[in-house]
């Protein structure tokens, strides 16, 4: 059972923080409850001191599993992200936290791309698993079903 979602970007000093927050909305669909969207921009500094914002976005409960269901979707709607997920899905889930990296450009301009790097989205969906033993898998499962992968 799904219990959060966070979806956190780098905003570099190079970047528009609207277009940013553009790409980020992609991987949000129309009917979650905006009121239900705790939204936070950090500005901090980069690896060399140069200036960068951080905006996270967390979603908890009906909302976050709306939003998880359309990200499948998305992912969905291009076999290479599958295939993508299918070799590595092992890497990307950590005791009940399954992680994602989405293509930042490609996502502003309407296509959801799974990549790994730097200039990203990152997506952690995070699962109520109540079995003490192996939470891993049981996360495993559900995203294979989800993907409809073996």
């Amino acid at each position: 059972m799904l219990n959060s979602i966070k979806i956190s970007a780098i905003v570099h000093a190079t970047e528009d923080e609207d277009k940013v927050l553009e790409a980020i909305e992609f991987f949000i669909p129309e009917d979650v409850d905006e009121e239900k969207i705790n939204l936070e921009v950090v500005e901090t500094e980069g690896y060399f001191r140069n200036p960068i914002k951080i905006i996270n976005v967390s979603v908890e409960g009906k909302e976050a599993k709306k939003i998880f269901n359309h990200i499948i979707d998305l992912i969905k709607s291009d076999e290479r992200n599958i295939n993508k997920l299918k070799k590595d899905l092992h890497l990307r889930i950590e005791d009940n936290k399954f992680y994602v990296r989405f293509d930042k450009q490609k996502a502003y301009l309407g296509k959801c791309k799974v990549m790994d790097g730097d200039d990203v989205i990152r997506v952690v969906f995070n699962f109520k698993i109540f079995s003490p033993k192996n939470k891993e898998e049981k996360v495993k499962e559900i995203i294979k079903e989800y993907l409809s992968i073996e």
